[in-house]
């Protein structure tokens, strides 16, 4: 219980970086000055090699201020970063065990009950869920509300962030149905 409350209540998912990587950390250092201390580094779509020496760049700023940093779904690159991993949904059934060692942590994203489970028994620190409200990026997509989050929340003792359509304005109600708080992309990432 004392350690989910030392937790954030705001969990910063990062946009593509395209082409600007300057003006993406410029954005990333304006979250991190107005208290972001939580974050997933997120570019599935940008080339590998430019990926990891940008995620490097990044993982400099976040812990030059003390936030935690945690990259998504590449396991080796968070062990030679020595930082957190967000695994995918279906990453969950596929790795035998914890990926990495107690000191750094392990998020993953789960939509529904069982994969809320598969993370909970694979050892993971906490778990994105949602979409809670529609968003932007899935227009037309199935949603949990309020309601479907908190029943989802019931039967697991991870702590969560609730997201999809979420600000920081939302986080007195995702605490009300039991969220560590919220993750976001555009809410919480500064403009350039």
């Amino acid at each position: 219980m004392v350690a989910a409350l030392r937790q954030s209540d705001r969990y910063l998912v990062t946009p593509e970086p395209g082409d600007d990587e300057t003006g993406w950390l410029a954005s990333l250092q304006r979250a991190l000055a107005a208290g972001i201390r939580r974050v997933h580094l997120r570019a599935p779509a940008t080339d590998p090699a430019r990926w990891h020496a940008l995620a490097a760049r990044a993982v400099a700023a976040c812990q030059a201020v003390g936030a935690e940093v945690l990259v998504n779904a590449d396991v080796d690159l968070a062990r030679r970063l020595e930082v957190g991993v967000h695994l995918r949904a279906a990453q969950l059934t596929t790795l035998p065990q914890r990926p990495l060692p107690a000191e750094l942590p392990v998020a993953a994203s789960c939509h529904g009950i069982d994969e809320l489970r598969a993370a909970q028994a694979l050892g993971c620190d906490f778990a994105v869920v949602g979409s809670v409200k529609p968003t932007a990026s899935h227009p037309g997509g199935r949603t949990l509300g309020w309601r479907g989050f908190a029943a989802l929340r019931e039967a697991v003792s991870l702590p969560l962030y609730a997201i999809g359509g979420l600000g920081a304005h939302d986080i007195p109600e995702a605490r009300r149905h039991g969220a560590q708080g919220i993750a976001a992309i555009r809410s919480l990432w500064p403009p350039g």
